[in-house]
């Protein structure tokens, strides 16, 4: 804890600060997760208080920590200081930068970690998580994100299924996972649920999980105050680490470098890795082969944006999370035409509780309609459901329609054939594979094979969803028998 901030400040003044902070703390151990507490309330400290205006100054190193502090813990920490201290104050959180490099810190782990209950006998902890944990650099885990509540459909089952056997397994199966997705696919969802099922029931494990850009950071840190080898011996402790957007590594050899020692460590001792990414690892040019050749040693899978089906259950998810109701009809609008990004789609969701919570009324189609469009999305007024009928194209082969589709999208075979992420070129190679399947009477296997070893459940996902697609976009159909009938 930090409290000789001000000069001036006597020693009993320094004491009693200290007291009222330690008495705050561990009132609020018996109602928080210490973790958290630990992670937050560490390098925070209480340094003056002002009679006047009723406020207990609570200064903090960084804004990141402040809004945390503000969003998990603000409202407890004032009920309990006016219960420990006085029922007229209340916190007032400060940021002030120089908390960070100062030495006198009261150690929360041996205040709130020491001692555990285990079967009514009293037990120490590990050495090693009770000396880190004053310290600890790693996210937090939310306890909202788990398996139970995340919306498993065609576009996520096989990443989904994955997570969940590591978080069960650590160490022992798919090890390294490598998961690729685009952005707003509820990745941070599967990774921390990852997290939250190992904390939950393997209690003595370990577990990291970092932002690539953090662990950048915290690299430059330790280069820069020379305590590299302090770095990855806390790493080496770690049983499960989670890094998040690998692809960030460009360009900075150095971190790649340490990055590929701390991953043959763990690797070599049954440690549990998991990784993603916004490509695959073939597709990380830019990164050294040794790294990306052992990030697909193992599991590689990818998530893809939800079909209808999903976008519509994922809705009702977060409706039911939040206590809400809406009709099936402005469920199933607005999954229509939010189909890309799930963080988009609840955005959309948000926007349509709030007008309902403002006006005090349910929305009508209408006004979700003029919402979407308010927001920028192209809403049609009318579906098209009937089937298209086509012309016999069984003298055509893959490579003829490859050559066809890439041009009328204007995009090359190659970003068709690898994994280009691209809305038109994504759009271009499921109605590649829907040509394939349903016209030329190709296998999945030949398909998937053609597309570089893609699996079944993303081919058949691509088929269906191109499928769906030809019956509520008046758009495509139109694209699609031109390039039928024409070519």
């Amino acid at each position: 804890m930090l409290i000789d901030i001000v000069n001036n400040c006597s020693q009993e003044k320094k004491e009693y600060l200290l007291n009222l902070r330690k008495d705050v703390i561990l009132k609020l151990s018996q109602q928080e997760d210490k973790k958290k507490i630990v992670s937050f309330l560490n390098k925070c400290g209480i340094i003056w208080i002002d009679e006047k205006n009723k406020k207990v100054y609570l200064w903090v190193p960084n804004e990141f920590v402040a809004s945390q502090i503000k969003k998990f813990f603000l409202k407890k920490l004032n009920t309990i200081l006016q219960e420990v201290f006085s029922p007229q104050f209340s916190f007032k959180v400060e940021v002030f930068p120089p908390f960070l490099s100062w030495k006198h810190f009261l150690q929360l782990n041996l205040l709130t970690f020491l001692k555990v209950k285990k079967k009514n006998k009293e037990v120490v902890l590990d050495d090693w998580l009770k000396k880190q944990l004053t310290n600890t650099f790693w996210v937090l885990f939310d306890k909202r994100y788990k398996f139970s509540n995340f919306v498993v459909g065609a576009n996520n089952k096989l990443a989904y299924v994955a997570c969940e056997k590591v978080a069960k397994n650590p160490g022992k199966v798919y090890n390294p996972l490598f998961i690729w997705w685009s952005v707003g696919l509820w990745k941070t969802h599967l990774l921390q649920a990852i997290g939250n099922y190992v904390i939950e029931h393997f209690p003595d494990k370990v577990i990291i999980y970092f932002p690539t850009t953090k662990f950048i950071d915290e690299v430059i840190e330790a280069i820069r105050k020379n305590k590299l080898s302090v770095l990855v011996s806390k790493l080496d402790q770690v049983d499960v680490l989670i890094l998040d957007d690998i692809q960030f590594l460009w360009q900075k050899e150095k971190t790649q470098e340490i990055f590929h020692n701390i991953f043959n460590e763990l690797y070599s001792k049954w440690k549990q890795i998991v990784l993603s990414s916004d490509q695959p690892p073939i597709k990380l040019n830019n990164l050294e082969k040794r790294l990306t050749s052992r990030f697909a040693m193992w599991l590689v899978v990818d998530i893809q944006p939800p079909d209808f089906e999903t976008r519509v259950a994922i809705l009702k998810q977060k409706l039911k999370e939040k206590g809400e109701y809406l009709d099936d009809d402005i469920l199933q609008l607005v999954a229509s035409v939010v189909k890309n990004n799930i963080r988009e789609l609840e955005g959309v969701l948000n926007v349509i509780l709030s007008r309902k919570s403002l006006l005090e009324e349910d929305p009508a189609i209408e006004d979700v309609k003029n919402i979407l469009k308010t927001l920028g999305y192209f809403v049609e007024d009318q579906k098209v459901n009937q089937e298209v009928s086509f012309p016999s194209i069984q003298n055509k082969d893959l490579n003829y329609y490859l050559e066809i589709v890439a041009r009328y999208f204007s995009v090359s075979p190659d970003d068709i054939k690898w994994n280009s992420r691209k809305k038109e070129v994504s759009l271009a190679r499921q109605m590649l594979m829907y040509i394939w399947k349903n016209k030329l009477n190709r296998t999945l296997e030949r398909i998937w094979q053609f597309f570089g070893g893609k699996n079944h459940a993303t081919v058949i996902y691509a088929i269906r969803n191109f499928e769906r697609l030809l019956k509520t976009d008046n758009n495509l159909k139109s694209d699609f028998e031109k390039i039928i009938w024409e070519y």
